[in-house]
């Protein structure tokens, strides 16, 4: 500490010895000046005022760039340290949220039986708002392969379309092209369910088409996976049915439309059924 008090010391003194010798040059009293000191006086007289205004400032600078104490350099090291622990903090939340997301995804694939499956990340979307397509960091490397049923925690999320080496493009179920067999599961009725691209774009929807005449639907009937005329496994949960249509209201054979159970817009993490099973 003694070694820091010389050296502020010094360097204040060096500004002190600097900044009068320039007053003093300046502000040399009412002798006869020399032609060389009248010509130095005319050169340094415009910075007089400016001279004085920023030397208390010179004087300040150097006594705040030497006062630095060591409490100065801990608190430093504490604000760093305070910055790594925050973003090691963040980083544990993330990683905790994403295992609860896998437990659950984990624990929905055990109510299937003979079920065979790999998990994935969400690497991409496509430029839909409601992101219909997905794009997954697993692929032929892993066993994938077209036509796969995509799974999440909450239910059906759609089919693989494109597979590459280490990755693979999935189509959802709210994309107009695809269609899906499912059952009511109340009622037992079978129809397809397709995705609706012309609603409003508040609205992630399917329309359920093609029940028999007379069906007995509800809003609030659950709607699952038939299991009939594609690998789709049987009981996978699709949606839920949120408006009834009569015949008479729609001579398009459109039913009922389908709220899905899966959140398409934080869609992450997703599992792929490679082998078929029914669940429990």
């Amino acid at each position: 500490m003694k070694g820091t008090a010389n050296k502020k010391t010094i360097a204040i003194t060096i500004v002190a010895v600097i900044v009068l010798g320039l007053l003093a040059l300046i502000t040399a009293g009412d002798r006869a000046l020399t032609w060389m000191e009248s010509t130095i006086g005319v050169i340094v007289t415009p910075i007089q005022g400016f001279v004085f205004q920023v030397s208390d400032g010179i004087v300040d600078f150097f006594e705040s760039l030497f006062n630095t104490t060591d409490a100065d350099v801990e608190n430093e090291q504490l604000k760093a340290r305070i910055a790594t622990l925050e973003q090691m903090l963040s980083d544990y939340e993330d990683t905790k949220a994403e295992n609860e997301r896998l437990k659950e995804l984990l624990d929905f694939a055990s109510t299937f039986e003979n079920v065979e499956y790999v998990t994935g990340q969400v690497i991409g979307k496509g430029q839909s708002i409601w992101f219909d397509t997905i794009t997954l960091n697993v692929g032929k490397n892993k066993g994938v392969d077209v036509n796969m049923p995509v799974i999440a925690a909450e239910g059906l999320v759609g089919r693989v379309t494109e597979v590459g080496a280490t990755w693979c493009k999935v189509v959802s179920v709210i994309d107009s092209t695809v269609n899906i067999s499912v059952m009511v599961e109340r009622t037992r009725d079978i129809g397809v369910a397709r995705g609706i691209t012309t609603i409003g774009a508040d609205d992630a929807q399917l329309e359920l088409m093609y029940l028999p005449t007379g069906n007995d639907l509800v809003p609030g009937d659950k709607i699952i996976t038939s299991g009939m005329g594609s690998d789709m496994p049987k009981a996978i949960p699709v949606g839920v049915v949120v408006e009834v249509l009569r015949a008479e209201e729609d001579v398009s054979k459109r039913n009922a439309i389908i709220e899905p159970y899966v959140d398409f817009l934080h869609l992450e993490e997703v599992m792929i059924i490679i082998g078929s099973g029914e669940a429990e």
